[in-house]
């Protein structure tokens, strides 16, 4: 009786599906030209400025009241206008809401953006300006059928 230490030398049996596949091999010049466009696009990139650090102090106005739906409106909804900031990441910092500090401040970021506008944040509270004038409704075109009756002439009688 002899008895095999070690792992066995037989191959496992390759499948029919499993095709080995070669990678495809990129010419010198394909790979020189790819690196360079890489560092040109880095050397283009350029940084956005930082945002400027609010201080704890500063006053928060609201300008677009209900603004958001869904659980960032609850959220939104805590802002007050004369709020501090600390009183706002105090408020949100605590049950129920449970953020971070850094939500917080990303969910103040977020709400200055000029191109969003929903708050203020300033020494002051600021005017709220009026909201803009209702857009007027386009009017309705008319069917095809109601208006090839309008233009025919009404019958003589």
């Amino acid at each position: 009786m002899s008895t095999v230490t070690g792992p066995s030398t037989v191959p496992a049996p390759e499948s029919v599906d499993a095709k080995k596949k070669t990678p495809k091999v990129k010419a010198e010049g394909e790979v020189k030209a790819a690196e360079g466009e890489a560092a040109e696009e880095k050397k283009q990139r350029v940084p956005r400025p930082r945002l400027p650090k609010l201080g704890d102090d500063q006053i928060i106005t609201v300008l677009r009241p209900n603004a958001k739906t869904g659980k960032s409106a609850v959220r939104f909804n805590q802002y007050r206008t004369g709020m501090t900031i600390k009183e706002y990441v105090d408020l949100m910092t605590k049950e129920p809401h449970n953020r971070t500090v850094g939500e917080v401040w990303a969910d103040i970021r977020w709400d200055t953006n000029p191109n969003r506008n929903l708050i203020h944040v300033g020494p002051t509270v600021v005017d709220v300006p009026p909201p803009p004038p209702p857009k007027e409704p386009k009017p309705k075109k008319a069917k095809k059928a109601e208006a090839a009756d309008q233009s025919a002439p009404a019958p003589a009688a």
